[in-house]
């Protein structure tokens, strides 16, 4: 049996139900954030909380609880289900109203799922991944491109493309074709020993890990628009995200990256990510 917390109180996953007329599901009007657990302790939980409120704030969805009642909400979930390393996903819908988009009078609504989820295989972390370019770009004017919305087609569709293609990830554009990021996480290119970062769409906490890591480590790190020649002309590229961690991209639409093979700064960044995920801070 998989518990979810809805509003207060946990619920068989089976029997969980939400109103047709919630304007999550009619127009995805809400958003989320995810958590991990590892040895049964939030990594960094504060910094997931910070972008949940600002993501709710893009939407201007007024979170119905404090940030401890929030943190308390995730905890009893995880400590439900007995999980001692989870994916934790946070979820706020505008709530159930009218079947047009008029968001007024309407209660907002919160979920939190704490489950099992590794995007990819264990055994690709020694080698890394093959990817394909989506040809769906990402509309940065919108704001489902600017924060973690529940509606998000754009990803669904990216992915369907990878796995046509024989990739289990996608690398997104934006609709000025520069690096937006990836479906499981956020992109990073690596060029003379330089971690070369990007804004981000939409912004990934665990961004923020991989750019204090950079730091730590003594590697230059810049943030610029990279373009997809830029990301196929890279030492290496890597994925970093919350459910993922870190994990090399070696193959990009048919062509190796660098040498094709995960590379020493993306071993050096994973390596040290696990050390922090292990220690919990």
């Amino acid at each position: 049996m998989s518990l979810l917390w809805m509003n207060g109180r946990l619920v068989d996953k089976a029997g969980a139900a939400v109103s047709p007329f919630d304007h999550g599901f009619l127009y995805g009007d809400g958003v989320w954030e995810p958590l991990r657990v590892f040895g049964g302790k939030l990594f960094r939980p504060a910094d997931h909380l910070d972008r949940l409120a600002a993501a709710a704030a893009v939407l201007g969805i007024d979170i119905p609880l404090s940030r401890d009642e929030l943190l308390a909400a995730v905890e009893a979930t995880v400590k439900a289900n007995d999980r001692t390393d989870a994916y934790v996903r946070v979820i706020v819908s505008r709530g159930p109203g009218t079947i047009g988009p008029d968001p007024r009078k309407i209660e907002p609504q919160v979920i939190v799922i704490a489950e099992e989820y590794q995007p990819f295989p264990a055994e690709l972390y020694g080698h890394g991944l093959h990817a394909g370019t989506s040809g769906v770009r990402v509309d940065i004017a919108n704001p489902a491109a600017r924060a973690r919305t529940l509606g998000r087609p754009h990803l669904v569709l990216a992915k369907q493309h990878a796995l046509r293609k024989g990739c289990l990830e996608a690398v997104l554009l934006t609709n000025t074709d520069i690096l937006a990021g990836g479906t499981e996480g956020h992109v990073f290119v690596v060029k003379d020993c330089a971690v070369v970062d990007h804004p981000g769409f939409p912004p990934d906490a665990a961004a923020g890990v991989v750019r204090e890591i950079a730091q730590e480590l003594g590697l230059a790190f810049r943030i610029t628009g990279t373009r997809l020649d830029g990301v196929r002309a890279a030492d290496e590229v890597f994925l970093a995200g919350t459910a993922c961690g870190v994990i090399g991209i070696v193959r990009l639409d048919g062509r190796d990256i660098g040498p094709g093979t995960q590379g020493p700064v993306t071993r050096q960044i994973r390596d040290r990510w696990l050390a922090l995920a292990r220690g919990g801070s």
